[in-house]
């Protein structure tokens, strides 16, 4: 017996999984931004894709740190319709009309272009989180820090609002909002001069179908249309 002890002590216990401070964990994903060019205005030529694989709309979104995000959009139909996010408020017109419902197709981007720390947490609570929460979280392969916390059960059945960091590519992985909104990005591409931006996004809304917006081209600085 007293072998059999000696052996269990003398083995190595699991590795405990470390969580870093929400500070340490803004100031990382402030980094990132910076690093990977996002932190500045930037116009973004995207394509909205159907559960089918058939395009739905095309059209630009325009992002930067300190002011709204905004997608312009021309539908399959011609109709033109504008989507327009502040935090939680969240606005959307088709053809100057506004409309009471519809998908949101526009995610809350500024937690992507923060350049701060004190703008992640921000952009976070702007969107009614917990910037001073961290836990740990699985999406796909990806090991998270979601910064905002989760709740407890499956990863995928999460209310609070959270932004989901990948601890080992340093990459957004997936946005959650009140309500059942969930944004997934998928890997970051390259657009010139050093830009990088998730390559595509899907959008999971309660009582709307999964589509996924892909960003075929990204360039810094304002559109000169652009109000």
């Amino acid at each position: 017996m007293l072998g059999v002890l000696a052996v269990l002590a003398a083995a190595p216990r699991p590795a405990v999984a470390v969580i870093p401070s929400a500070e340490a964990v803004r100031s990382e994903v402030a980094r990132t931004n910076r690093q990977a060019g996002r932190s500045q205005p930037l116009v973004l030529e995207v394509a909205v894709i159907g559960e089918d694989g058939e395009p739905v709309a095309s059209g630009r979104a325009i992002l930067d740190p300190v002011r709204p995000s905004r997608l312009q959009l021309t539908l399959a139909d011609g109709r033109h319709e504008f989507h327009e996010r502040s935090g939680e408020r969240y606005t959307v017109t088709r053809d100057d009309v506004p409309v009471e419902r519809a998908m949101p197709l526009l995610p809350p981007f500024a937690l992507l272009q923060a350049g701060s720390e004190a703008e992640v947490a921000a952009a976070l609570a702007a969107l009614g989180g917990e910037p001073e929460r961290v836990d740990l979280g699985m999406d796909g392969s990806a090991d998270c820090w979601v910064l905002g916390g989760r709740d407890p059960g499956p990863f995928d059945h999460n209310g609070r609002p959270s932004y989901w960091f990948d601890q080992d590519g340093r990459r957004p992985v997936r946005i959650d909002e009140a309500g059942g909104v969930r944004f997934r990005f998928g890997p970051p591409a390259k657009h010139a001069p050093a830009i990088f931006f998730p390559a595509s996004y899907t959008i999971e809304a309660p009582g709307w179908p999964r589509w996924r917006v892909e960003v075929r081209n990204g360039t810094a600085g304002h559109p000169a249309s652009a109000p």
